[in-house]
């Protein structure tokens, strides 16, 4: 599933996107960790958006869920400045 979402998106709003994305698949929170190699506890707190996970972790999780990460990562000219 690709989802272009140029606007980044906060804790809140990934953590609400994860657990709909859970629901409409019709999987529990418990199974979902447990196929992730997370703690159902740690997933709540992800859907709830006070979870900070690892890149590695979060790449599980939306793997899991038929989901993936496109970073964009980009550098404002100060700091491209101090690089030189």
């Amino acid at each position: 599933m690709e989802i272009s979402n140029k606007i980044p998106m906060n804790r809140d709003e990934l953590g609400s996107f994860i657990a709909l994305r859970r629901q409409d698949l019709g999987l529990r929170q418990e199974d979902v960790a447990e196929m992730a190699g997370l703690t159902a506890k740690t997933l709540y707190t992800i859907e709830r958006g006070k979870g900070n996970p690892s890149l590695h972790s979060l790449e599980k999780l939306l793997d899991v869920l038929g989901l993936s990460i496109n970073l964009t990562i980009k550098m404002t000219g100060n700091e491209r400045a101090g690089l030189q």
